[in-house]
């Protein structure tokens, strides 16, 4: 984990161009991987609010951005898709017929967080990647935006919406034992 957060930090800061980020850890311990994640440095156009990879991705770190993430995060990116993947089992298909897929979570304040994955089409200048590989588009969080991030995935949406009811109710339950207590 230390390496792949290393990995994550010196394509965002440094001169690497791409690291891996493994989807399962219980796959990778037993050797057998089924999907990689490639962390691409990347490129951003500030003009257009356009980009891909660590480049687009940097603008979200600073304090006070619009989705903005924080450097622990984005450097736990890879131990945050694979919890999406035990609780979810599969990314969500934005367009079923395209190749993006959407992974969606909400921390344990209420921050939502959204990673946009597409498959690398050859653009650009980083030969080792396959034409077939999965990269990062994009990452952040609803920090700093007008309202609550929507979850685009439905059985995320559900999910929380849940995890919600059960906390408030966990909360109001300890008010109604001493409410009823009083009574005598």
């Amino acid at each position: 984990m230390k390496h792949e957060q290393r990995g994550i930090y010196n394509v965002t800061f440094g001169d690497k161009s791409a690291t891996p980020i493994k989807t399962d850890v219980e796959l990778i311990e037993n050797a057998i991987i089924n999907e990689v994640i490639y962390y691409i440095k990347g490129w951003h156009n500030e003009r257009r609010d356009k980009g891909r990879g660590a480049e687009h991705i940097k603008m979200h770190l600073d304090k006070g951005a619009e989705g903005e993430i924080t450097l622990e995060e984005l450097l736990n990116l890879g131990n945050s898709i694979r919890k999406y993947l035990k609780i979810f089992k599969k990314p969500y298909l934005e367009d079923k017929n395209k190749t993006g897929k959407v992974y969606e979570w909400q921390d344990d304040k209420g921050v939502r967080f959204r990673v946009a994955i597409d498959k690398h089409k050859g653009e650009g200048l980083i030969p080792p990647l396959s034409p077939f590989a999965d990269v990062i588009i994009t990452f952040y969080s609803d920090r700093n935006l007008n309202k609550q991030m929507e979850f685009k995935n439905p059985q995320v949406a559900a999910h929380y919406k849940k995890a919600a009811a059960l906390t408030r109710e966990k909360q109001s339950t300890p008010n109604k034992a001493k409410s009823i207590g009083k009574g005598r």
